[in-house]
């Protein structure tokens, strides 16, 4: 079976501009786009099928009905990848680990990471905080310390970043990331700048939720992961994140070709270059599922991300 694309969903935001049409080279795409979904399966968004035998169908269509084409099934489907390419900094926030997702009815919590395309000279991200307990982050909130209170984390092209739930952060403006979240699609929100919309509203803030969310601590302020790197020949696969949660990788064909087939499925997304997989043309923008099983041939001078849960 040849690879089955799917077309990104955008979503406008009030950090967006157009870094993901240009970069993407999207042209039908609006601009204040700042997040589009390359995969999920969400009740507000599931990707479109756009080639083969399953053409017009959504991602959500086929977890649920073709498990052959992934294997574990018997659960909701587990990722939302996305392009995030702000242009000014995301809301300080946090994302709920599974003890306090299941308490609002989610089965699962929400780790998430970003492997950074581009980076502007100088690009920082929200990552941890300096609170002791949440006496102390309560003070720190109802003094307005927010400088006081997050960390930062310099980010630089092609740095990879797990942002575990429970986390405090934030990607800010100046970055192209590639970003994988589980499919629990809950943020709670801190900070927001004091932002107000086109009618002068500033958006809701989760306080209550995210300070019961918050953890504390050396292991809410490190991150921690390994990676590993495998050459063959002309290309590279370079395994960033491989837990429970999903299996992050970048594919790196420099004029050669690679075979993947693998027991699982993979997405893959292509963000350099161009080349070939399973015989059709592919270029910087294109998603697509290589089923579980599945030989693809992927050829050309290009670069891919990879994920799996």
């Amino acid at each position: 079976m040849e690879p089955l694309f799917f077309k990104p969903i955008p979503f406008k935001t009030v950090w967006g501009g157009t870094s993901i049409k240009e970069y993407y080279g999207y042209d039908w795409m609006p601009d204040g786009t700042g997040q589009a979904w390359a995969f999920a399966a969400q009740p507000d968004g599931s990707n479109i099928c756009q080639n083969g035998p399953y053409k017009g169908m959504t991602l959500g269509d086929l977890w649920n009905g073709h498990p052959e084409l992934f294997g574990d099934t018997n659960r909701e489907f587990p990722l939302i990848i996305s392009m995030l390419c702000p242009r000014d900094d995301l809301s300080i926030q946090v994302h709920p680990d599974v003890e306090h997702a299941r308490k609002y009815g989610y089965s699962l919590g929400k780790n998430e990471a970003w492997y950074f395309l581009k980076a502007d000279e100088g690009s920082q991200i929200v990552f941890g905080h300096n609170a002791k307990d949440e006496q102390d982050l309560r003070s720190f909130i109802a003094e307005d310390r927010w400088t006081d209170l997050v960390r930062h984390l310099t980010v630089r092209q092609d740095d990879f970043v797990y942002v575990p739930a429970g986390t405090l952060h934030a990607c800010c403006g100046g970055v192209i990331a590639y970003e994988v979240q589980q499919c629990t699609n809950v943020t709670y929100r801190f900070w927001d700048y004091d932002r107000t919309d086109v009618n002068g509203n500033k958006r809701e803030l989760q306080l209550d939720k995210a300070t019961e969310t918050l953890h504390y601590g050396d292991a809410a302020n490190h991150e921690s992961y390994s990676t590993t790197v495998n050459a063959y020949g002309r290309c590279e696969r370079v395994t960033y994140f491989d837990s429970d949660s999903f299996r992050i990788e970048k594919l790196v064909v420099s004029d050669g070709e690679y075979v993947v087939n693998e027991a699982t499925y993979e997405l893959v997304s292509v963000v350099r270059g161009s080349g070939m997989a399973g015989g059709i043309p592919v270029k910087v923008g294109d998603h697509f599922l290589i089923p579980q099983s599945e030989k693809v041939v992927i050829s050309g001078n290009l670069t891919c991300m990879m994920t799996t849960a």
